[in-house]
């Protein structure tokens, strides 16, 4: 008998799990979680997100959090069993404005009246900064992108045909998710979701923390600045990690501040305040 293949983790936007409408029958022979597929043709077993922890309410058996990424939130639902005893305990040590990365299975629910529900039950969560959201967001954006150009070019055909979008440059997975969005989602606007995707690249942050840090990067660059020389990086660095903030979050901030026109570089790893 050979071995199932493991499903591989797709990349997708909350907002395209939370308008998911479509749930695939499973065959009478065949156990565990059906697929899901959204309006982008994506077909769904397990998931990877990338967030900042909103919301967090913990029970004996059951924690639930909300993950969101710069479109909307993810629902995760971490249960206590002994497979992974360790995964109850993870979730609950995270804090408020926490960023993860968690990868897990997509479970779906259908009230009586029609309504489907999804959330994710992990099977991998992981701390993660500002880089590896920068990067999920990024690489996420990418392939929206590519899902709803093979779509749009698919509605051009005056019939659906997998093997002209393959034969433009696209991949047989993307062409299937297009076949798949023209089965279960004609109607479905993906010029709107392409602009709410570009229309926002970064991941979201807690406007109040980021504030409060800022400020404090500028007052140690005005209150540790030598006249002509200016603060030293290093300085700055040492002085924010002893404040709980990893050296890659220090630099985005620099960015920023130099960005903002707040302050520059007097010379090679040297900053004044403007």
């Amino acid at each position: 008998m050979m071995a199932r293949k493991r499903e591989s983790s797709k990349w997708v936007f909350s907002k395209e799990l939370k308008d998911t409408t479509f749930v695939e029958e499973m065959p009478e022979n065949e156990r565990g979680k059906p697929f899901v597929v959204t309006p982008l043709g994506t077909r769904i077993k397990r998931i990877l997100i990338a967030g900042i922890v909103t919301a967090k309410n913990s029970e004996e058996n059951l924690t639930k959090l909300t993950v969101a990424d710069n479109l909307g939130s993810f629902y995760v639902s971490v249960f206590k069993n002994e497979y992974q005893p360790g995964l109850k305990e993870e979730a609950d040590s995270l804090e408020i404005n926490a960023k993860v990365v968690i990868m897990g299975r997509v479970n779906s629910f259908k009230t009586e009246e029609g309504v489907l529900y999804l959330n994710i039950n992990p099977e991998k969560i992981m701390h993660g900064d500002s880089l590896s959201l920068a990067y999920w967001a990024a690489r996420a954006t990418f392939v929206v992108r590519r899902k709803i150009l093979a779509i749009q070019e698919m509605k051009k055909l005056e019939s659906p045909d997998k093997q002209k979008i393959t034969a433009m440059g696209y991949s047989v997975e993307e062409a299937e998710c297009a076949l798949r969005h023209i089965d279960h989602y004609k109607t479905y606007n993906v010029t709107e979701m392409l602009a709410a995707v570009m229309s926002s690249s970064k991941m979201p942050s807690d406007s109040q923390e980021e504030s409060g840090n800022k400020e404090k990067v500028m007052i140690f660059i005005k209150t540790h600045s030598d006249p002509q020389k200016g603060c030293r990086y290093e300085d700055i660095i040492a002085y924010m990690k002893d404040n709980g903030m990893e050296q890659a979050d220090t630099d985005e901030l620099l960015n920023q501040l130099g960005a903002d026109g707040d302050i520059y570089e007097v010379s090679l790893k040297r900053y004044k305040a403007v």
